[in-house]
């Protein structure tokens, strides 16, 4: 068994399974450092013990130590009360008892003459004298070593309340004393929409299977949003655009694109507040709210429906985009237009103009992300689907409108920190 966020696996503890089905049958029958568990001795084996010169040594288990008890006490309540009168030693049936004959008579007459003459003091039973039997004698030294590694490794290496409370049959004190647990199996259950009843998740009914017949995720029936910033035209003295330091008090244009997962062209309408909440309030401007995405075709139709070639440029995140200035005739973000625009997807611009970030200079810490730039936005899509209305005697295809709505917080990038001034 391993982690795959920490990369701890059961070999730190010296643990290995011989197979890997019934991994909790063999995690119980382990120790940690990779021992294997004392089981319990049977009687014969417990007179073998006490017959011979060394005594057993007592095992920490709870578990061992409970079924040798448990055991020990059986037999002794086995030993001390009288078998079924019904039955002979060797396993058949004895009528020429006495007791047999009274229990008999009793069960048909319903007078319990046997059952009251049976009752009587029970016969005295002996404790356990030694391991074998479940004994287990407390030392008054045995709690040093705990004390001492305590004040040792101090109270970080101790086990918290909640992990005791999980492994409360191997209560632990220190965190090296923790064993793994295994995943508590859970029920499979199907999810409807609460609007139209459609099924959205579906998962495959055998026990062995992690699989979904039916997995209808929200990311993939919502614009993916991306952002990048743009950068200032190259003749121009302003330095480039960091994610990591944004200037304050000037505007700074990003790069918007919404990419469309569905098969129908849907209308975009995008809105967010005028300045951001929070302590520092920043200006933001999305210059083109309203824009049309094209729907979204398989890439290998499109690509046999060419001849090979593709019609449309795919969405490059990762190049840097330049905005140019009026001189040079380049492209420039305007009011009112889309910035880029291909099959499925569409890039406006965005101007955001950060207020000041940092200390007063008198000793005041800045809280932790607060020089963290987000942007909340209302996305609003509106789109034309295809139906299927049954009527009477036949199947009529037609067009449904409509409508999602929902926020989405952006991440822009961290602003650069400075000192403010003093009012």
């Amino acid at each position: 068994m391993s982690c795959g966020y920490c990369n701890w696996t059961t070999l730190d503890i010296g643990w290995q399974f011989e197979k890997f089905q019934n991994i909790h049958h063999q995690m119980a029958k382990l120790k940690i450092g990779g021992s294997v568990k004392a089981t319990p001795t049977s009687p014969s084996e417990r007179e073998m013990i006490a017959d011979s010169s060394t005594a057993p040594v007592a095992d920490d288990d709870h578990a061992s130590v409970f079924a040798s008890l448990r055991t020990f006490y059986n037999s002794q309540m086995s030993a001390g009360n009288p078998s079924e009168p019904l039955l002979t030693p060797s396993g058949s049936y004895n009528y020429s008892s006495p007791n047999s004959l009274a229990r008999i008579m009793s069960l048909y007459t319903g007078r319990s003459f046997y059952g009251k003459k049976g009752q009587g003091k029970p016969a005295p039973m002996r404790e356990s004298a030694d391991a074998s039997e479940g004994l287990r004698l407390v030392d008054r030294t045995s709690d040093n070593g705990a004390i001492e590694k305590q004040r040792t490794q101090g109270w970080a290496s101790t086990a918290s309340t909640a992990q005791r409370k999980e492994q409360q049959q191997h209560p632990p004190r220190f965190a090296d004393e923790l064993r793994p647990l295994r995943t508590p199996l859970r029920t499979k259950r199907s999810k409807r929409c609460r609007a139209c009843r459609h099924i959205l998740v579906k998962p495959e009914p055998k026990i062995q299977s992690v699989r979904f017949r039916i997995r209808l995720i929200a990311v993939n029936y919502i614009p993916t949003i991306l952002l990048k910033p743009l950068q200032p035209p190259p003749s121009t003295q302003i330095p480039l655009t960091d994610l990591n330091a944004l200037p304050t008090l000037r505007p700074i244009q990003f790069l918007l694109t919404l990419k469309n997962p569905l098969f129908d062209p849907v209308h975009v309408t995008l809105a967010t507040q005028s300045h951001t909440l929070g302590k520092h309030s920043h200006k933001v401007t999305i210059l083109c709210p309203q824009f049309d995405i094209g729907a979204n075709v398989d890439q290998w139709d499109e690509a046999l429906g060419q001849r090979g070639n593709r019609t449309s440029r795919l969405l490059n995140m990762n190049s840097v985009e330049y905005a140019g200035s009026a001189n040079e005739g380049g492209k420039m973000a305007e009011a009112g237009k889309v910035w880029d625009q291909e099959r499925n997807w569409t890039t406006v611009v965005v101007e955001v103009v950060c207020a000041s970030v940092g200390s007063s200079g008198e000793g005041e810490e800045m809280e932790e992300d607060e020089d963290v730039l987000e942007i909340p936005v209302l996305v609003r899509m509106e789109w034309e689907a295809d139906v299927e209305r049954s009527e009477v005697g036949k199947t009529v295809e037609g067009k449904e409108k409509r409508e999602l709505a929902y926020w989405s917080v952006i991440g822009v990038g961290k602003v650069e920190r400075g000192e403010l001034e003093a009012s």
